[in-house]
């Protein structure tokens, strides 16, 4: 049983502020990325856009954007390659590393539109997406 005595003797510590270290770039990805022809290591900038994935930010407009490790990972292969079209499997392999059915990518592209207040991607029928020119 605890007494009063020693709560009183208990250092007290300050606060901490947590400080979230930003993890690496998975090497899986850029590996995935490279193979597919797209150079992920630099700051990749078109129109209002610039994502430095490294650090994982996006700004657009100078202002930075909060969105998901994958948000800026598609984004990032999207500028990197802005005239290029991409399958849903293509993109799912790049960022996920598998090919399973799913909507993943949809879901993510359509949060990528809403957090940038901007129609980013033009839909290829029957093949896939491209960003559009900006």
């Amino acid at each position: 049983m605890t007494t009063a005595a020693t709560h009183a003797a208990a250092p007290r510590t300050a606060a901490r502020t947590h400080l979230r270290a930003v993890p690496p770039v998975p090497a899986d990805f850029v590996a995935r990325a490279a193979s597919s022809g797209v150079d992920v290591h630099r700051v990749l900038s078109l129109g209002p856009l610039e994502v430095d994935l490294p650090s994982y930010r996006v700004s657009k407009d100078g202002e930075p954007l909060e969105l998901s490790a994958r948000q800026v990972e598609l984004l990032a292969v999207f500028l990197a390659a802005p005239g290029r079209v991409w399958s849903r499997d293509r993109l799912h392999w790049l960022c996920w590393g598998d090919t399973t059915p799913s909507r993943r990518v949809d879901v993510q592209l359509c949060r990528l539109r809403g957090r940038t207040g901007m129609d980013l991607f033009r839909n290829v029928r029957d093949r896939g997406w491209a960003l559009r020119e900006l």
